[in-house]
């Protein structure tokens, strides 16, 4: 009986998907989900809701909303561009918002018109989805899925393991987008 040929996105493994970190996006996404949160959220759980509108875009759309690098780190999946802004986002820092350990505080409104529809849909889904949810067992949740498992490679360490944007789809009913996103970014390889 022939092999069957893997998956394509197995077959590209060493051409992982790469999205451009778009740092105004980041921006309005966490205010637009500091604004949900009546003003302020706390970090972790503002990292993960980013996470999971990432993914549903992904899904959805073919790009993620703030794109750059991912991370598995010890409380799950993170934009890595992401959260060194929000780390450095002190009073005066000139940021519209800034971190008060553990919260984020929105200092501006958010302008939605930086973000697309689809952008602000999936932000919207996923704080419907998780938003309810207090911080850990949003990271809890995280834990359970095996885009972080797979890269999380020694959690008894405190460290971060890139985690590729192909594997956000072991979590997900339907990789036909995959294909599809795999194709678009090889053919802009050429």
């Amino acid at each position: 009986m022939p092999k069957r040929p893997a998956p394509k996105h197995q077959q590209y493994r060493n051409k992982l998907l790469k999205f451009k970190y778009d740092s105004n996006k980041a921006i309005q996404a966490i205010l637009w989900l500091a604004h949900k949160h009546g003003g302020a959220i706390d970090k972790l759980k503002l990292v993960k809701l980013i996470f999971f509108a990432d993914r549903d875009h992904l899904e959805k759309f073919g790009r993620p909303i703030v794109g750059g690098p991912y991370v598995a780190m010890k409380h799950g999946p993170v934009p890595s561009n992401l959260l060194d802004y929000i780390d450095c986002a002190v009073e005066g820092s000139g940021s519209p918002f800034k971190l008060d350990n553990p919260k984020v505080i929105a200092l501006a409104p958010v302008n939605e018109d930086e973000l697309s529809e689809s952008d602000i849909q999936s932000l919207g889904h996923a704080n419907d989805l998780f938003g309810h949810l207090d911080t850990f067992s949003l990271r809890n949740l995280t834990h359970k899925l095996k885009a972080w498992s797979k890269n999380y490679l020694r959690p008894s360490e405190n460290t971060s393991y890139p985690l590729p944007y192909e594997d956000f789809f072991l979590d997900l009913d339907d990789d036909e987008i995959l294909e599809i996103i795999l194709d678009h970014q090889e053919s802009l390889d050429f």
